[in-house]
């Protein structure tokens, strides 16, 4: 057993504790004395900290372990959603309420419909001009027609 080595009980634990061993180390190189206000020392020790964080973060965070676990979890948010939309969707049919995809709907024909009125609106001021302004038509708007008083 001494020449074991010890089984990881988190897996993907072993990128973070090279991490924090590589800090170590640099720290260790940098020197453990209590940092002065503004010493150099205490800058080496922060940059070497933030560089190793740094670089091991982005070692991490392009590790195909890190990728699938963001994929699978965006899949997985995404199916929740659509079961939760769809769920609601459901709940609003059995007590016969609108959703928000038949009001949406309604919306787009209330304003196909407006569309189609200013477009007849449109014709008919065309049609108008051009019955005012054809030849037959007098100063005052009414053709030469004479109508009974």
């Amino acid at each position: 057993m001494s020449g074991e080595k010890p089984q990881n009980a988190f897996p993907g634990l072993d990128p973070f504790m090279q991490m924090w061993n590589d800090f170590a180390g640099r720290m260790s190189a940098v020197g453990m004395t209590p940092p002065q206000a503004g010493s150099d020392a205490a800058q080496q020790m922060r940059r070497a900290f933030f560089d190793s964080l740094t670089q091991y973060f982005d070692q991490y965070m392009r590790s195909d372990a890190f990728l699938n676990a963001m994929r699978q979890s965006m899949e997985s948010g995404l199916a929740m959603q659509n079961m939760i939309n769809q769920q609601l969707q459901k709940g609003l049919n059995a007590m016969q309420m609108p959703s928000r995809m038949d009001t949406d709907h309604v919306a787009m024909l209330v304003r196909g419909v407006e569309d189609r009125l200013l477009d007849r609106i449109d014709e008919l001021h065309k049609r108008i001009d051009r019955l005012e302004n054809s030849p037959g038509a007098t100063a005052n708007g009414q053709s030469g027609k004479r109508t009974k008083a």
